[in-house]
C-alpha cells in the first residue's frame, strides 16, 4: 500500500506531458504579457508626467527571444477507459505522464535516477504574420 506522501506527490506532481508543455507555455506567455504591460504604463506614465513628458523619454520594451526548456522527468504510461454512448468500455486510451525528478520524487517512489527521461524544447518568438487588406 502507498503511503500517503506518495500518493499526495502522485496526484500533485504526476500530469500527463501534454499539460506540462501546454501550462509551461502559458507561463512563458503570460511572462511576456506582464514585460509588454510593464513598458506600457512606463510609457503612459512617461507620456502624461509634466516633467518627465519635456525630456521626450520612451520606455524601454524587454523581449524573450528564445527560451530553452531542459526538464529531467520520470515517465509512465496509464490507460484510461474510453466508454461508449451506453457506458460500455469501448477500449483504453493511453496516457503519458511525466513527473519533475527531485529527491524528493526519487526517495517517496525508490526511482533510479538512470532511468530518467530529459525533455528539451526550445520556444521560439516569430514575428506576427502581416495582412493585407484590401479596401
Amino acid at each position: 500500500m502507498p503511503s500517503s506522501s506518495s500518493v499526495n506527490i502522485e496526484e500533485v506532481l504526476i500530469s500527463p506531458l501534454s499539460t506540462i508543455l501546454s501550462e509551461m507555455g502559458r507561463s512563458i506567455a503570460q511572462t511576456q504579457r506582464t514585460l509588454d504591460r510593464n513598458s506600457i504604463d512606463t510609457q503612459i506614465e512617461l507620456s502624461t508626467d509634466e516633467v518627465l513628458k519635456e525630456y521626450d523619454l520612451q520606455a524601454t520594451w524587454y523581449h524573450m527571444p528564445e527560451v530553452d526548456i531542459e526538464l529531467k522527468i520520470a515517465l509512465s504510461m496509464k490507460y484510461e477507459e474510453e466508454r461508449d454512448s451506453k457506458n460500455r468500455i469501448r477500449g483504453y486510451k493511453p496516457i503519458l505522464n511525466a513527473a519533475p525528478l527531485n529527491a524528493s520524487y526519487k526517495s517517496l517512489n525508490s526511482y533510479a535516477a538512470e532511468g530518467s527521461s530529459v525533455l528539451k524544447a526550445k520556444i521560439v518568438s516569430v514575428p506576427p504574420s502581416s495582412r493585407t487588406v484590401e479596401e
